[in-house]
């Protein structure tokens, strides 16, 4: 089995460490339960990585390196959001912003990768897991 997830995070030591820990455990979901090569040939490693820092010294940033067919996204989370939010309410936010950044990459006409049914199945990941409630 392939690791061509990873999630990671850049985070202020006011983070609780379980926050962080529910970041890091994304990476072992994502590998066990989904496989990249199922959505095309397109990507073969998605790097996310959770920015929870009260100064903006790390901007947003969305990358997408052709040759090694690598997406790297680096997210400002709301530092305040993330600090106060409650465990249930975090994971939620977590989950949103993972989901805009397929959104994201989706909007930039990646070949060869189908990054709405990777949207999909992510989704009904997160449902799964209790990190999103349906409206």
């Amino acid at each position: 089995m392939s690791k061509s997830f990873s999630v990671t995070a850049r985070v202020w030591k006011d983070l609780p460490f379980e926050k962080g820990a529910i970041i890091h455990s994304l990476s072992d979901l994502f590998n066990v339960q989904l496989q990249l090569s199922e959505y095309g040939s397109g990507v073969v490693e998605f790097n996310f990585t959770a920015i929870i820092e009260p100064q903006e010294f790390f901007p947003t940033k969305y990358r997408y390196v052709e040759g090694s067919k690598r997406l790297d996204a680096e997210i400002r989370l709301d530092y305040d959001r993330a600090i106060t939010s409650s465990l249930e309410a975090f994971k939620g936010i977590l989950a949103q912003q993972y989901l805009n950044t397929i959104d994201h990459f989706e909007s930039k006409n990646i070949p060869n990768f189908n990054f709405d049914a990777l949207k999909q199945d992510v989704e009904a990941l997160f449902f799964r897991q209790g990190w999103m409630v349906s409206a």
